[in-house]
């Protein structure tokens, strides 16, 4: 399969899984989901990248990377719906996926917590000779927050193996004094700016995370991607247009796609709930006594 149709693939699973959980979450039957905002194809083509003992810290909106890290999409509906078989018991909030399985680092709902644990991550990695690299996403109104300048600052100190990629699509207000990228530069690391096509995206990882193994630093990449036309569309369109997909087979497969979120949406929504008792679950090592449960009359409540 070629990267380019590997990367449309992917990203229509995420397209259509954000469709359909938008029109559920309308409906009331699920809560909010935090979608990806026509990213999909950067997210991808970036995701595509890692080795299999490679990790990627994404953010709620970054669910694609997840799947092309191997995460079942009947899985994920299990988090979103927060059944027994959610993976992290209904803890989360729904964006908030995580899965040591398949290496997917947690995201966090702020704005870019979760760049000082990849960062951290990145250089545990390092200290125990471990020959992966981190990856991890950001918007671009990420760049001004301060766990930002703390991660690159750090990981650029400690030379740790990490990719930073930005998304930006000239929408945030205000602009930006600075273009992003060139905040590398304060930090020591390696900045690229690219076109958030996925050939651009992908080859520039791969080599960001190449240098990244080989000991020579992180690497901040801004993906500058264009919301009009619909990249997705745009992808789609030149894929038919070179011979490496057809209506036809585009069709065939979305319906396939749909249809797997339907069966594990039904699934998912059939499963039963997590039980009380999972309430403190990977919360304490020990409950403390005044949450257990009494049953003398004087200690009930």
């Amino acid at each position: 399969m070629s990267l380019g149709l590997d990367v449309y693939r992917h990203a229509v699973r995420s397209r259509l899984l954000d469709e359909r959980l938008a029109v559920l979450s309308r409906a009331g039957s699920i809560g909010y989901h935090p979608d990806g905002q026509r990213a999909e194809v950067v997210i991808c083509a970036a995701a595509l990248a890692l080795d299999p003992g490679d990790w990627v810290f994404p953010t709620p909106r970054d669910h694609a990377a997840a799947f092309v890290r191997g995460v079942p999409l009947v899985r994920y509906l299990h988090h979103v719906v927060g059944s027994a078989s959610d993976p992290q018991m209904g803890h989360a909030s729904p964006g908030v996926f995580a899965s040591r399985t398949h290496h997917v680092g947690c995201p966090s709902p702020l704005l870019a917590q979760h760049l000082t644990e990849a960062a951290g991550f990145a250089w545990a990695m390092k200290l125990k000779k471990d020959p992966g690299a981190v990856l991890t996403f950001l918007p671009e109104t990420a760049a001004d927050a301060g766990d930002f300048h703390s991660a690159v600052n750090f990981a650029g100190v400690t030379k740790a193996p990490i990719v930073f990629v930005i998304r930006t699509d000239g929408s945030e207000a205000p602009a930006p004094d600075v273009e992003v990228v060139d905040k590398a530069v304060a930090y020591g690391v390696a900045g690229v700016s690219v076109p958030g096509t996925a050939s651009a995206v992908n080859k520039a990882v791969v080599g960001a995370l190449a240098r990244a193994k080989a000991g020579e630093g992180p690497t901040l990449i801004e993906a500058r991607i264009r919301l009009e036309p619909d990249p997705l569309a745009e992808l789609r369109a030149e894929l038919i247009t070179e011979g490496v997909l057809d209506e036809e087979t585009d069709f065939g497969f979305r319906r396939e796609v749909m249809g797997e979120l339907e069966q594990g949406y039904r699934e998912a929504r059939s499963a039963p709930l997590p039980s009380r008792d999972s309430l403190f679950e990977q919360v304490f090592s020990e409950v403390p006594s005044h949450l257990l449960p009494h049953t003398s009359a004087e200690g009930a409540h």
